[in-house]
């Protein structure tokens, strides 16, 4: 249980420091629309997540092979792989100019609020990418002993949103500060560790497959 809530809540965070350009619209959001209307965005941004986690999650366990107990050591390596990849990609990834701001968003309701925190999540090409990883290791882990293979992957991702969730609540409520604390400078340093860690959590899941596949020999 203590593993299961350490790699969840860890997930949770790492998803959160992404610094994508959803990020500062969230904060712009929140100093000029008001806490509301940015948690209603978050809302929108966290309904795209499920779409994509959906999608990845329904591919993945159409794939029967992977679902052997025999072969799910390619869930690992697999992830692994994504991960590598995904964190290379963070690690060489300009920082662009931001074009969309707070005053893009302007809507006469929440619920267009919603939609636009949505469809602004829901076209980052990286997304589909991140979850087909993230699927993919949480699929190769050993189940909880209280539930199946499948509540316990839905478990992860649920640890992982709601933590998610929950920093972004702190991310609203202080945005002025954020954004005063957040130069180009930082915000390139942390995108390159960011990187880095996810480096190197794809090698751990690739050697852990790997290792797995040769005793399966």
């Amino acid at each position: 249980m203590i593993n299961f809530l350490a790699t969840g809540i860890g997930l949770g965070l790492l998803l959160s420091i992404m610094l994508g350009p959803i990020f500062f619209v969230l904060l712009e959001t929140s100093i000029k629309k008001g806490a509301k209307a940015a948690l209603f965005l978050d809302l929108g941004i966290l309904l795209s997540d499920l779409m994509y986690i959906s999608i990845a999650y329904i591919f993945v366990s159409q794939v029967a092979e992977l679902r052997t107990s025999e072969h799910i050591y390619w869930l690992h390596i697999v992830g692994g792989v994504v991960f590598i990849i995904f964190g290379y990609l963070t690690i060489k990834k300009k920082r662009k100019k931001r074009k969309t701001q707070a005053k893009d968003l302007k809507t006469n309701n929440y619920f267009g609020t919603v939609l636009k925190g949505f469809f602004l999540n829901a076209v980052n090409p990286g997304l589909l990418f991140y979850w087909f990883g993230m699927v993919g290791i949480l699929r190769g882990k050993e189940k909880l002993s209280f539930c199946s293979a499948d509540l316990t992957v839905i478990l992860y991702i649920t640890l992982i949103l709601v933590t998610f969730f929950t920093i972004d609540i702190f991310k609203i409520v202080g945005a002025k500060k954020l954004k005063n604390v957040l130069t180009p400078a930082w915000m390139e340093i942390i995108n390159r560790v960011l990187g880095i860690i996810l480096v190197c959590i794809g090698f751990v899941f690739l050697f852990k497959g790997i290792l797995q596949g040769m005793e399966t020999v």
